[in-house]
Formats: C-alpha cells, sequence, structure tokens
C-alpha cells in the first residue's frame, strides 16, 4: 500500500508551498467559506442562548438540525472546493460543490462513531490506569490528569488516521466505513506529518481558549479571526493538495483491509 509513502510522506515542505499558492490566487472564496462556517457558529450560540427561556423545545430542535445542516454542509462545500483546486478546476457547477444526502449522512456517521470511540477509549485508559494505585498513585491525579491525557492522545492519533476519510466520501461515493479504511490506509506512514499539521491548525484555537479563560476578549478575537480567515483556509488547501497527490499514486485496492494498515 502506498509504496511512494516510504520516500516520500507526502512531501510536506512542496505541499505546503504549492497550497500557498493556491490559497493566495483564491483566497476569497476559501476564506468566504470559513467566515460562512463562523457566521453560521455564532448564529447559533447567539440563538441558542436569545431562545433558552422563550422558545418551545419543538422549535429548538428544527433550529439545531437547520443549523447542524447548515454548518456540517458547509464544511463538506469547503473541502469539495479544495479539492477542485487542487486538481486545478477553478470553475464548476454549483451542483458540483453541493453534497448528495447519503454523502452528508455518511459524514455525519463518521463523526457519530467517532464521538462514539470517546467513551470507550476513556474506558479502556482508565483500566490500563488502575494498576498505578497499587504503585502509590492517588485516584484523583488519575482521574483528572493521567486518564484524560492518555485518552487525548489516543483520539488525536485516531482523528489524523481518519482525517481523509470526507475526501472519499465525496470523492468516490463510499460508505463511512470503506472511507475509513482507505483513510487508515493513505494515513500510514504520515502520522507524524499530519500530527504536526493539526497542532498548526489548534494553535490558533488554543490561543483563543486560553485567552477567554483569562478574560482578554480582544486578543481571543484576534486569535478567532486568525484561525477563521488564515489557519482554517490554509489546512483546507493542504490536506486537498496531499489528499489529490496520493490518489494519483495510489497502486493499493480501493477496499483495503483494516488490520494490515492499523500499524
Amino acid at each position: 500500500m502506498l509504496e511512494f509513502l516510504k520516500n516520500s510522506t507526502f512531501r510536506a515542505n512542496d505541499v505546503f508551498f504549492r497550497a500557498l499558492t493556491i490559497l493566495k490566487k483564491h483566497y476569497i472564496s476559501v476564506a468566504g467559506l470559513c467566515f460562512l462556517l463562523f457566521v453560521t457558529n455564532t448564529l447559533s450560540t447567539y440563538l441558542a442562548l436569545y431562545l433558552d427561556d422563550i422558545a418551545g423545545n419543538f422549535i429548538k430542535i428544527i433550529l439545531l438540525l437547520v443549523f447542524v445542516s447548515l454548518f456540517f454542509g458547509l464544511q463538506l462545500v469547503l473541502i469539495k472546493r479544495a479539492v477542485l483546486l487542487a486538481n486545478n478546476i477553478e470553475h464548476a457547477p454549483l451542483t458540483t460543490y453541493l453534497p448528495s444526502v447519503k454523502q452528508f449522512l455518511n459524514f455525519i456517521l463518521g463523526l457519530i462513531i467517532y464521538s462514539i470511540l470517546l467513551p470507550a477509549i476513556y474506558l479502556i485508559c482508565s483500566l490500563l490506569c488502575m494498576p498505578l494505585l497499587y504503585i502509590g498513585v492517588e485516584m484523583d491525579t488519575i482521574l483528572w490528569q493521567l486518564n484524560p491525557f492518555m485518552t487525548g492522545i489516543v483520539m488525536m492519533l485516531i482523528l489524523i488516521r481518519i482525517s481523509f476519510f470526507p475526501f472519499f466520501i465525496l470523492e468516490k461515493g463510499f460508505n463511512i466505513f470503506r472511507a475509513f479504511k482507505l483513510s487508515i490506509s493513505f494515513t500510514k506512514g504520515n502520522v507524524i506529518n499530519l500530527l504536526v499539521l493539526m497542532l498548526f491548525l489548534a494553535i490558533a484555537y488554543i490561543f483563543q481558549l486560553t485567552f477567554e479563560y483569562l478574560e482578554y476578549p480582544i486578543l481571543a478575537s484576534i486569535s478567532g479571526i486568525l484561525n477563521t480567515f488564515i489557519i482554517i483556509p490554509a489546512v483546507s488547501i493542504v490536506m486537498a493538495i496531499a489528499y489529490v497527490d496520493m490518489i494519483k499514486e495510489y497502486k493499493g485496492s480501493d477496499n483495503p483491509e483494516l488490520f494490515k494498515n492499523i500499524l
């Protein structure tokens, strides 16, 4: 599988500079989609607070469905736009960008599966940490420090390995399980590069949360703007180019075996 990864690890430097070139040329369209994501998220948060006491449960459920569909639908449009640009397709009909109902549901199912994994991984990490009690480690240290840290590391690694599943859903029309298997196959040997990429994406968001916690609203706003208009557009293009490059050089099966590619 992916023999070229042994030598290239998706050529990180080349991918990054190509992404900057594309982003400079098409910044408005890519950043515009990121801005719509930002507005959708902000508006949903505001309405949730505003309507908390004055709206009935039925209205809340309807609005929740609307904003969830809009937010994640925009994410898929952004991915599709990035992939088309990575393929040097600058103009395409509007319908090309819109995900089908099947694609949208598969994407949501992928997010649900990842969310279900969280308590399962937490439980496993709890069991692994229990022997530490016998060597004098306090229960509070395990519950509030070691276990959350281990769970976070494992969930980050899982996220890295399945990071390309939306691309396979949108581009190939595969179901979520086949998309997961291909993403795990594609990311084999690229974990470090993708980890650095995701940490880069998370920096502005971490700064934003830190400044909000420390009650520095101006710095929090600056971090949020940086994240929305610089980091997310850049990473979207980088991931799309990495995906397109790997697709071009991929010589393996379209339905690879899962366990052979986990490690």
